[in-house]
Order: structure tokens, then C-alpha cells, then sequence
């Protein structure tokens, strides 16, 4: 039983751990550990849901609203931040992919009645890269952390957009469709040999 639920409760630590950055001073050394716990589950429950054969809709939803809870969370932690530092433009660079992003879940959700958003590897991306953001404004440098808005702005506009081709071009939901360019190539094999 353990064995089999690893992997979800891996995605548990996330959950647990974005409900306890509620309680903690943004940017604090506290904060950076639970943030590095959270960070740390997320990259490894779909690592160990695979390499122990053991992935499932229900860990897939789960990742989904741990994502979600997580990021939100971490939003609204560091927004006082964000609010004295960035400039009206930036705030667009956040806004738009964000926006995109939910229209993804809303769109899988309705077409293929799954509230998930596919993995795919500009996805992958753009949670390191989000993930990470917070680390650079430790001394509040700007060159430092708008620098870095404008890659990870590429990145999620490139991803959310991406999703959103995925979910609205494919026929069925497919954990497979890592790219727009696999969707074509996924399709014409059974969904049993999902990796």
C-alpha cells in the first residue's frame, strides 16, 4: 500500500508544506526551507511515480492542485514584494502567460473532464524557472531580478501557449504529448503505452 501511494505522498509534502509558508516571513531562512522542501517533492513525486511504475489520475490531479497551491501561496507571500519592485509592464509579463496557463486547466477540464494541465517540456521549464525566481530578490538588485522576469516571461508565454495548443488540437487527454510537435505522433499509438 505504502509502495503504491509513495509517489502521492511525496506531492502531500508539497501541500502540506505550501500551507505552512502561509505562517512564515517571505524571503526569511525558514521560509527558504520549507520552500526547499516543497521545491525538492515537486521535482521528484513524478520521477518516483515512473521510475516505481506507479502513476495514476489521482497523482496527476493531485500534482496539478499542489502546483496550484504551491505557486499560489508563493504568489501571495512574496506580492508585497513584487508590488514595491516591479513596473506596470512586468506585472503584464505576469499576468498574461498566468491567465493562459488557467485557461489551459479550464479547457482540459471541460474537453477531456480532467482538471490537469500536461507536462510539457517548456512546462518543465518554466517551473524551474518560476521556482527559482524568488531567490533573486535576496538584495533586491534590479537589474538582477528583471533580467531574469523577461527569460522566464519568454518561457511562459511560450508554455502556456503550447498547453493550450495541446489541449485544443488533441483528440484525447495524453500524459505523452510533452511537446506540440508529439501531439500528431501520440495519437496514432495506444494510450497503454504511456510512458
Amino acid at each position: 500500500m505504502f509502495k503504491k501511494n509513495i509517489a502521492n505522498f511525496i506531492t502531500l509534502i508539497r501541500i502540506f508544506g505550501a500551507i505552512a509558508l502561509i505562517f512564515l516571513e517571505p524571503l526569511s531562512l525558514p521560509f527558504f526551507i520549507v520552500y526547499g522542501v516543497c521545491g525538492f517533492s515537486d521535482a521528484i513525486d513524478g520521477l518516483v511515480a515512473r521510475k516505481l511504475g506507479i502513476q495514476s489520475a489521482l497523482g496527476s490531479a493531485l500534482d496539478s492542485f499542489s502546483d496550484l497551491l504551491f505557486y499560489g501561496v508563493m504568489a501571495a507571500k512574496i506580492f508585497p514584494t513584487l508590488q514595491r519592485l516591479l513596473t506596470p509592464f512586468q506585472w503584464v509579463i505576469i499576468a498574461v502567460p498566468t491567465a493562459l496557463h488557467l485557461i489551459a486547466y479550464i479547457v482540459c477540464l471541460f474537453k477531456f473532464g480532467k482538471f490537469s494541465a500536461i507536462h510539457t517540456y517548456a512546462n518543465k521549464v518554466l517551473g524551474a524557472l518560476v521556482y527559482a525566481y524568488p531567490f533573486f530578490f535576496i538584495g533586491e538588485i534590479e537589474l538582477l531580478y528583471s533580467l531574469y522576469m523577461y527569460i522566464g516571461g519568454v518561457f511562459a508565454l511560450w508554455s502556456s501557449v503550447e498547453t493550450n495548443l495541446i489541449h485544443i488540437v488533441a483528440k484525447r487527454y495524453d500524459v505523452r504529448n510533452k511537446s506540440i510537435f508529439l501531439v500528431k505522433r501520440n495519437e496514432s499509438r495506444p494510450l497503454e503505452e504511456q510512458e
